[in-house]
C-alpha cells in the first residue's frame, strides 16, 4: 500500500511498519481525529480465505471491548476493497523480544516491573472472558517511557495458524505453548499463564526454556521435560523468583496459578528478603499422564481452532495407567461421563470408550429431555430472533450525498439524525457527506441516532512566499501540490536569472491547493541592448544621442584619420550588431580629419604657431566627451540620460 493512500475518507497511510504472518502493517493518520494510529490490514494472498476473514473481523471486534492502560486499543475495524483492517492504537517504542536482546541482563527489579504490567492487562481480558492464546514477547511493547502494551488480542487465533506453517524450523508461538495445548486440549486462561512463566524465564535467561530441530520437538519438550532451572543460570536469582516461573510453568494446569492475578501478588514479595528462605516449588505431581506423537498437522489444527481435530489420539499407549484406572473406578461408582470427563481432564467420547471396552455399564441418558429442551431453545431463539430483527434496521448508505439527502433518507429507514459536524476531505464536494456513525451497513435499532460528518472542501493552506526562490524547483513542488502555476517573463538588473521576482498571491493567504493558478514574476536577468554599428557612417552627436536614450555609458576618443569625415566614427569597442548591458562601457573613436601640414603655416605668427603646435600634439591624445553637443573635448567620459 503505498505511501498517502486515504481509506474510507480517514486514514492517511504514511509508511509500512512491516508485516506479519497473515497481516501487513502500516502507520497512518487518522485525519477525523488528527492523530497516529497502527494500521492493519489483511495480506491480499489470505483475503480470499473467508474462514480466517470471518475470526478476523469476529475476534477484531470482541478485542474492541478491552479498555487498560496495558493493553493496545482496539479502535475501528472494516473493509477496504475486500480486504479487512484494524484500526489501533500506534505505540512507539520496541517489543520485549528486542527489548530483552538490546538490554540484558535486565535488573531483577525491573523485570518484576514489566511482568507486573503484563499481568494486569492479562487478567482484565481474562476478565472479558478473552483468552489471548499467543502471548510471547513479540506481542508486548514498551513505549518510549517504560509502559508495556500487549497487543494482538483477539486476533491470536487467526495468527498462530500461520506461524507454524514452516517445517524443519523453530517458529515463535511453539516456544511459549501450553503441555494441555500440544495434547489437543482447549486453551484456557492458565495456557496464558504458562505461556507468561515462559517469558519470565526468557527475561532472566535471554534463551527460552525449550529447543528443537522442528516445532514438533519443541512441543514435545513442553510436554515432558523438566522446566531447567534459572538459578542454574544466574544463582543469584532468588528462590521465590524462580519458584514463580515453575509454578506457572507447571505442566497440569491445576498446579498452575489460579489466575494471573494470584500470579501477579505472588510476584511482586518474589525480592522481598523476608522470603529469602522460600523452599523450591514442587506440584503435587509433574507427571503428564500421556505421551503423544504429535502430528504436524495436528499441532497447526488445534492452533487454529483451539482444540486438536483427534483429541483423542486412538493410536496413542498411554505411558502410565493412572487415568484409565481412575475413570474405571469413576465409572464402578456410578459417576456421570461428564464429571469423570473433567476429572481426568480427557473428553466424554475417551472416557465412554475406556469404560466400554473394560465391560462397565453406564448410564445412556434419556434423549426425550435432550430433544424437548432443544425444541424450546429452538423456539425461543426464533421469537427472540424475530423480535430482533423487526427492531433492527441497517443504516443506508449516505456517503456523498447532500445533508438533506441524506436526511431524508436515513429517516425514512426509521433513523434520527444527531449531531452534524464537518471535516476537510479531498475527495468528497463541500456540503456532502463524508461519513455517518454508525458506519453505512451496520444493522441498529429502530429510533437509532446517527451523527453525520459533513465535508468543508478541501482544508485551506498558507501558500507562503517564494520570492528570491528558483522558479523551476518551486513551480515543480506547486504542480506536485494540485496548484496550477504560470509564469511572467521580466529583466532586472539585480535579481539574478531564473529567480521569482514576484508573485500573484498573498504569502499569508489561505488556498485550495486543486483550485488555485499563481503567477510568479521571473528575472530574465539583465536587459541587453543591441549596438548598431556607427563606423564610417555615423557621428559623435548620433552617438551620443543613442547613448543617452538606452541608459548607456560610452567614452569618446579622437584622433586625426584623412580617409574617414571629421566628428565621424573611426572605430567602435563592441561590433555593431552584438548587444551590451547597462553594467558595460562602449569605446568610441571619433574623427578629427586629415592633420594639416606644419610648412604651410612656416609665416604665421607666433599664436599660430603655437596654435598648431597644440594641434600637432593632439594628432596622438585620447580625449572623451560627456554631451550629445560636445565639440570642446574637455571631458573624459560621458553617461546618457534621458
Amino acid at each position: 500500500m503505498l505511501p498517502d493512500t486515504v481509506i474510507d475518507n480517514r486514514y492517511k497511510i504514511i509508511k509500512s511498519l512491516g508485516g506479519g504472518g497473515m497481516a501487513n502493517v502500516y502507520l497512518a493518520h487518522d485525519e477525523f481525529l488528527n492523530r497516529d494510529v497502527t494500521f492493519k490490514i489483511m495480506r491480499l494472498d489470505m483475503k480470499n480465505d473467508v474462514d480466517l476473514a470471518k475470526r478476523f473481523k469476529r475476534e477484531a471486534i470482541s478485542a474492541t471491548e478491552l479498555v487498560h492502560d496495558n493493553i493496545v486499543q482496539v479502535y475501528d475495524t472494516g473493509e477496504y476493497e475486500g480486504t479487512q483492517y484494524l484500526v489501533m492504537e500506534y505505540v512507539a517504542g520496541t517489543d520485549l523480544k528486542s527489548y530483552i536482546a538490546d538490554h540484558f541482563p535486565i535488573p531483577y527489579q525491573q523485570v518484576v516491573d514489566i511482568m507486573l504490567q503484563v499481568l494486569s492487562a492479562v487478567q482484565a481480558a481474562h476478565d472479558a472472558d478473552i483468552i489471548h492464546r499467543d502471548l510471547k514477547p513479540q506481542n508486548i511493547l514498551i513505549n518510549e517511557d517504560g509502559q508495556v502494551k500487549i497487543t494482538d488480542f483477539g486476533i491470536a487465533i487467526a495468527k498462530s495458524v500461520q506461524d507454524m506453517t514452516q517445517t524443519n524450523t523453530v517458529i515463535g508461538s511453539v516456544h511459549y505453548l501450553s503441555p494441555e495445548q500440544t495434547r489437543g486440549g482447549f486453551a484456557s486462561a492458565k495456557s496464558d499463564i504458562y505461556a507468561l512463566g515462559v517469558m519470565l524465564y526468557e527475561m532472566l535467561t535471554k534463551q527460552v526454556p525449550y529447543e528443537g530441530d522442528t516445532p514438533v520437538a519443541v512441543a514435545m519438550k513442553h510436554t515432558t521435560a523438566d522446566m531447567p532451572s534459572v538459578r542454574d543460570f544466574d544463582p543469584r536469582i532468588p528462590q521465590a523468583l524462580e519458584n514463580v516461573i515453575l509454578k506457572s510453568t507447571a505442566k497440569r494446569p491445576q498446579d498452575r496459578y489460579y489466575s494471573a492475578a494470584a500470579m501477579s501478588e505472588d510476584l511482586q514479595t518474589a525480592l522481598s528478603p523476608r522470603r529469602s528462605d522460600d523452599t523450591r516449588f514442587a506440584p503435587m505431581s509433574d507427571t503428564i499422564d500421556e505421551t503423544r506423537i504429535i502430528p504436524m498437522a495436528q499441532i497447526q489444527d488445534q492452533l487454529k481452532t483451539g482444540v486438536s481435530s483427534d483429541n483423542l489420539f486412538p493410536n496413542d499407549t498411554p505411558e502410565e495407567p493412572s487415568v484409565q484406572d481412575v475413570i474405571i473406578a469413576h465409572g464402578k461408582k456410578g459417576y456421570a461421563i461428564k464429571d469423570i470427563a473433567h476429572k481426568v481432564d480427557r473428553t466424554p467420547k475417551y472416557v465412554r470408550n475406556v469404560l466400554r471396552e473394560n465391560g462397565i455399564k453406564f448410564r445412556k441418558a434419556s434423549k426425550w429431555p435432550w430433544v424437548m429442551l432443544s425444541l424450546i431453545l429452538v423456539a425461543t431463539a426464533v421469537i427472540v430472533f424475530l423480535n430482533y430483527q423487526s427492531s433492527k434496521v441497517i443504516v443506508p448508505d449516505v456517503i456523498n450525498l447532500t445533508q438533506n439527502q441524506a436526511t431524508a433518507r436515513i429517516k425514512k429507514s426509521g433513523l434520527a439524525i444527531g449531531t452534524v459536524s464537518s471535516t476537510p476531505s479531498k475527495t468528497i464536494a463541500k456540503g456532502n457527506v463524508v461519513r455517518s456513525i454508525s458506519k453505512s451497513g451496520v444493522e441498529v435499532k429502530k429510533g437509532d441516532i446517527i451523527n453525520l460528518i459533513i465535508s468543508s472542501g478541501r482544508e485551506k493552506v498558507r501558500f507562503g512566499d517564494y520570492v528570491g526562490s528558483d522558479y523551476d524547483v518551486t513551480a515543480a513542488q506547486l504542480r506536485a501540490q494540485g496548484y496550477s502555476v504560470t509564469k511572467q517573463d521580466s529583466p532586472s538588473d539585480s535579481v539574478s536569472e531564473g529567480k521569482i521576482i514576484g508573485q500573484s498571491l498573498d504569502a499569508n493567504g489561505k488556498v485550495d491547493p486543486t483550485s488555485t493558478t499563481v503567477e510568479f514574476t521571473v528575472s530574465t536577468g539583465a536587459l541587453r541592448i543591441s549596438v548598431p554599428d556607427f563606423t564610417g557612417k555615423g557621428t559623435q552627436e548620433e552617438v551620443q544621442s543613442w547613448a543617452s536614450s538606452h541608459d548607456i555609458v560610452v567614452n569618446f576618443n579622437t584622433q586625426y584619420d584623412g580617409n574617414t569625415k571629421k566628428d565621424h566614427v573611426i572605430s567602435q569597442s563592441i561590433r555593431g550588431g552584438s548587444s551590451i548591458t547597462k553594467d558595460m562601457v562602449l569605446l568610441v573613436t571619433i574623427s578629427q580629419g586629415p592633420q594639416e601640414s606644419s610648412s604651410s603655416s612656416s609665416d604665421d605668427d607666433d599664436d599660430d604657431s603655437s596654435s598648431s603646435d597644440a594641434s600637432s600634439k593632439n594628432s596622438s591624445s585620447t580625449t572623451s566627451s560627456s554631451s550629445a553637443t560636445s565639440s570642446e573635448n574637455n571631458s573624459s567620459s560621458s553617461r546618457g540620460r534621458n
